[in-house]
């Protein structure tokens, strides 16, 4: 049958206008088309191939689109070429006909012609699985600090704020660089990056206000980051801070947080940060509830290629394991396929789609849980204790098997740790 549309790419400033029509519609009351045409002129790397749109051919309007928004991840030391699918939106009248499937398929083939390791959805619930994405990253944290928890910041205090400009971003890019180091997986931001959140980024909903904080008498100097109005929702909200920060100067931090929730009116901050950061763990100590964070929707175009890239973490993992120098084969079996992994020496020799030849160690799992796995979002027994088609060998296969012996369990936790991450916004 005949499609009443027609899927293809954005082709000029035209429709950068549909696309801001499109979004300012399907989102409002939030000012969305604003941010899709100013990312569509600005955002670093951003082309008009990069937005996917479905078009009704009798009308000539664009009723559904997306964006392929580029990223650079970094995997303990490893770059990352990563594809965001960002500002989703049909009309309400042509919802239910099968676009986003349409659009997703053609986002699909580009992921391989173009070699991109990751696809990520920052995407509301229960709807993207099964575009084949699935929860593997921690996002949007809520720890909720009432100011009345908060310290009062005395005007004799020892650090001076100003807000941040373009000329601190080699000093940002240099907490990123402190910030990376602690943790698995981040985002990279180099310095077109900054320049676009110092400049666009601030003419949409979404900016944010840079903050420099320094030591009045010694050399200590930090940042942090807050949206223009203290961000959606009732708490204002921290979603940066330098990973090296002073516990007295996280003091005076909050300090002034809690001076600038007043002025917004809002009755808390809300910490956007890894339970385990330094901001994070210290609000918990003065009584914020640990967060259950939401997570990045994840999938690999290819499975095999993203391994061979991420090849130097899993040869450093081995190394710092109790089987450093392993020599063997490491099958990854998801039931209908498998890829296998040859060692030698504590190397990566080749990894292949594999057959039914030998092997030194087995992990079974369904391909929706390798995500979550691979990217150390949750360690595997985490994982297995709601999913038990994660596991080691044969252990619910055959009875005979011990897996608390076998060499597959010590792989399993050499080579797929559970690791902090967390990943910066870059718009």
């Amino acid at each position: 049958m005949k499609s009443e549309y027609m899927i293809r790419r954005a082709q000029s400033s035209d429709d950068a206008e549909k696309l801001h029509d499109l979004f300012q519609e399907v989102f409002h009351p939030e000012k969305v088309g604003v941010l899709a045409k100013t990312m569509f002129h600005h955002l670093p790397r951003m082309g008009k191939e990069n937005w996917f749109i479905a078009e009704e051919k009798k009308t000539q309007s664009v009723v559904s689109a997306f964006a392929l928004i580029p990223w650079e991840w970094e995997m303990e030391g490893v770059r990352l070429k990563v594809a965001e699918m960002g500002i989703v939106g049909t009309q309400e009248p042509h919802r239910g006909k099968g676009l986003m499937g349409m659009l997703a398929r053609e986002f699909d083939r580009t992921l391989l012609d173009e070699g991109w390791d990751l696809a990520v959805i920052q995407g509301i619930p229960g709807f993207y699985h099964k575009f084949g994405y699935h929860y593997s990253v921690e996002m949007e944290n809520h720890i909720n600090l009432h100011i009345s928890a908060m310290p009062e910041r005395e005007d004799d205090g020892n650090f001076d704020f100003r807000k941040a400009g373009p000329e601190d971003i080699p000093f940002l890019m240099e907490e990123d660089a402190s910030y990376r180091k602690a943790h698995s997986l981040t985002a990279r931001r180099d310095e077109a990056n900054w320049n676009y959140l110092f400049t666009e980024s601030l003419k949409t909903e979404y900016g944010s206000e840079f903050w420099i904080m320094n030591h009045r008498t010694a050399d200590d100097k930090y940042y942090f980051r807050i949206p223009v109005n203290g961000g959606f929702g009732k708490g204002l909200i921290l979603s940066e801070v330098s990973e090296r920060i002073s516990h007295e100067a996280l003091t005076e931090l909050f300090g002034f947080c809690r001076k600038k929730a007043r002025e917004m009116g809002k009755p808390y901050v809300r910490i956007n940060l890894h339970n385990d950061s330094p901001a994070g763990k210290v609000a918990i100590e003065m009584g914020a509830e640990k967060s259950m964070p939401y997570a990045w929707q994840i999938k690999f175009p290819d499975r095999a290629a993203f391994l061979k890239k991420i090849a130097p973490v899993m040869e450093k993992r081995i190394d710092r394991s109790r089987i450093r120098n392993y020599t063997g084969t490491v099958r990854l079996n998801f039931f209908n396929d498998s890829i296998d992994l040859v060692w030698k020496n504590g190397l990566i020799l080749d990894i292949h789609t594999s057959g039914e030849g030998e092997c030194d160690g087995m992990i079974s799992m369904t391909p929706d849980l390798f995500p979550a796995l691979c990217l150390s979002h949750r360690s595997w027994r985490e994982i297995q204790y709601i999913r038990p088609d994660l596991f080691p060998d044969l252990q619910f296969v055959d009875p005979k098997v011990c897996p608390a012996s076998g060499k597959s369990t010590h792989l399993m936790d050499a080579l797929f740790p559970k690791r902090k991450s967390w990943i910066y916004c870059q718009y």
